[in-house]
């Protein structure tokens, strides 16, 4: 008989332990995303401000920013790297982590690409295939950032994992997802309140998000880098709980027969 997999609770705790084991190295890693954050907030405030064309602006700033996009994928390939070794309690440094993610940069825009392309297929079926093939491929990107496993080997040495089990791991995978969300929109709903009634107005954060144009540069600044905060240590819980059920996985295989 299978072992049964970790429980969901048991996900969200493993990831809150985590996050608070290892804070300092995160809020490193955060700060880099902050610091991305604001490059994308530097070149967008440059393009809009030298080119009165929005289209023409827009298109400069996409190929202004790929550079800084490309940054963003070390980090996140530093996030999957740095949290695998904590939670094989491993030496983990945030520095040593963002070179891995400069060697696996291309092979982990590439795996992107695949996801991106399965997943738009899925979605082309209807939603319910592209809901089963993002369980399928979602630890992908693990294969490849901490078992080395490239292109399509990733994707299928992630099917192989969930073939069997799917109801099982799409439950352990939504629910400390949603948890994750809602504790980070709670969070940021919180600050945006704080902050609004600072200026006077706590209700300026709030509502439809208008023309970038209209808005000062102190209120784009505001929500370009506030949600970074946030999400970025959202991003490790988040990249924990996958891991933690990777590593679940990987530990407690199915028999041939069973797998389906």
């Amino acid at each position: 008989m299978a072992k049964q997999l970790i429980g969901s609770i048991d996900i969200i705790s493993a990831s809150w332990r985590n996050l608070v084991k290892n804070w300092r190295l995160y809020a490193e890693l955060v700060v880099w995303s902050i610091f991305i954050s604001l490059l994308f907030w530097t070149i967008g405030i440059m393009t809009r401000g030298a080119v009165p064309d929005r289209i023409i602006a827009r298109v400069i700033y996409t190929v202004a920013t790929l550079p800084v996009s490309l940054f963003a994928a070390i980090i996140s390939v530093a996030f999957i790297d740095l949290t695998a070794k904590t939670l094989q309690d491993k030496e983990a440094a945030v520095r040593e982590s963002m070179m891995n993610g400069v060697h696996k940069l291309f092979s982990f825009i590439w795996v992107f690409i695949l996801l991106m392309v399965v997943n738009a297929f899925g979605m082309l079926l209807l939603i319910f295939p592209a809901i089963i093939f993002a369980v399928w491929f979602a630890f992908s990107t693990n294969e490849l950032v901490v078992d080395g496993v490239k292109g399509r080997a990733a994707l299928a040495a992630s099917h192989e994992l969930v073939s069997g089990r799917w109801w099982s791991v799409m439950w352990r995978l939504l629910l400390p997802g949603a948890f994750v969300f809602l504790a980070i929109r709670f969070s940021l709903a919180l600050a945006y309140l704080l902050l609004g009634s600072v200026l006077g107005n706590p209700g300026l954060f709030f509502g439809p998000v208008p023309d970038l144009y209209a808005l000062s540069h102190l209120h784009t600044l505001a929500i370009t880098l506030i949600p970074q905060l946030f999400f970025g240590f959202g991003l490790a819980m988040f990249t924990t709980a996958n891991l933690v059920l990777w590593f679940d996985l990987k530990k407690k295989p199915l028999a041939g027969p069973a797998k389906q």
